[in-house]
């Protein structure tokens, strides 16, 4: 054989041996990821969930995960989140606690995808009555966003996105996820949406709730979304639509329509189901939380005192004094209700003393007899 004709021979040092892994899926192209910062440093602390709330005593909601709140419509999802943006505002509402840290009071972001502007007004008023702060004054602690006017799907995502990176809440909530995909049984555009969410939730170290709707016939969320929402978030609370009086045994201590709320998943504590009713003691309604116990009945009557009270020191601080027909219009106006209803409204306050007797046809508040009958409110007064 002609040195010519030689098999070459690879050099001393220079030979390489072959890599048996080197093609596998070599379409992905995997080989040049940088996995480094994925691998768990075993020297890093543990650190407990951080929950935002508790309901008697259990607690729930920690902060950098998303939760779902499910049902038919109409079945009181939105009276539900009421009541939870409520109890983040003022530290308490029925038996919700706000579990932060003190001093610090979380910023909520309540974002509506669907209503009309009305009816996100209206979600807006009864949130600030529930929680003790004015509904027609700014609050720097509780935003409100309404996205039904925007077309696009894809557009609705991206203003969501830049409400967080503005607003920086620590608990958001979006009413409803539908609004924010085009197609709902779409996986390839599903599945983004909420991991999208998730990443959001543990960047911004935010409490997320977004209300997912149940298909018409059964409880399981729509779709695909629906499904993929199942697997990814923390807690999912469904709620619950019942009329007492069409049941075959109607249940002790409940109105002829009342809701219920039922935790269907949960990967911290199971918190107990709990069932309110919607007082019609204002032009949106006022949920309250039913007491099981004997011994604590309900008394509407003592609820609708104390918002009549709230609304007559609102526009009569002391030592303002006015007529009685100009203190009827103001209530007609605030309460939302008819003349006849603002007359009975000023005869039940006018009866729980609330009013010194009239001077030249002009009443005055008893501004201590009002903080009196307010003190047992079950949510902070106003500041």
């Amino acid at each position: 054989m002609t040195e010519e004709n030689k098999i070459p021979l690879p050099e001393q040092g220079d030979a390489k041996p072959k890599d048996p892994d080197s093609d596998f899926l070599k379409e992905r192209q995997w080989r040049d990821v940088d996995v480094a910062s994925l691998l768990l440093d075993f020297a890093e602390p543990y650190h407990p969930p951080r929950w935002t709330l508790s309901h008697n005593g259990t607690p729930f909601a920690n902060r950098g995960e998303l939760h779902i709140v499910t049902g038919k419509s109409g079945h009181g999802k939105t009276a539900f989140m009421s009541q939870v943006m409520a109890s983040l505002l003022c530290g308490k509402f029925g038996n919700m606690v706000y579990e932060g840290e003190p001093p610090h009071m979380p910023i909520v972001l309540y974002i509506d995808t669907e209503q009309g502007k009305d009816d996100t007004i209206a979600v807006k008023n009864r949130v600030c009555s529930l929680a003790g702060i004015p509904y027609n004054q700014p609050c720097e602690r509780f935003q409100v966003a309404r996205l039904r006017d925007t077309v696009e799907a894809a557009e609705r995502w991206r203003q969501i996105l830049k409400l967080a990176y503005i607003i920086k809440p620590d608990v958001m909530f979006i009413d409803g996820l539908l609004d924010i995909v085009n197609d709902y049984n779409e996986q390839k555009e599903c599945t983004p949406i909420i991991r999208e969410l998730m990443i959001m939730a543990t960047h911004y170290d935010m409490s997320t709730w977004c209300v997912l709707h149940e298909n018409p016939t059964t409880e399981k969320m729509v779709g695909s979304l629906g499904s993929i929402a199942q697997r990814k978030v923390t807690e999912v609370f469904a709620v619950r639509k019942h009329k007492n009086e069409k049941e075959k045994e109607r249940k002790p201590n409940r109105p002829p329509i009342y809701f219920s709320v039922e935790q269907l998943k949960a990967r911290g504590k199971d918190v107990d189901d709990w069932d309110f009713e919607i007082l019609n003691v204002e032009g949106w309604g006022r949920p309250q939380e039913i007491s099981d116990t004997p011994n604590t009945p309900v008394n509407n009557e003592d609820v609708l005192i104390k918002q009549i009270i709230k609304h007559l020191l609102a526009f009569m601080p002391s030592p303002t004094s006015d007529y009685f027909s100009n203190i009827v219009k103001e209530l007609k106006k605030r309460m939302h209700v008819g003349e006849s209803k603002a007359k009975d409204y000023f005869n039940q306050a006018n009866s729980a003393g609330v009013f010194h007797l009239p001077v030249n046809g002009r009443y005055t508040l008893d501004t201590s007899q009002c903080d009196a009958i307010l003190n047992d409110l079950p949510f902070a007064p106003n500041k």
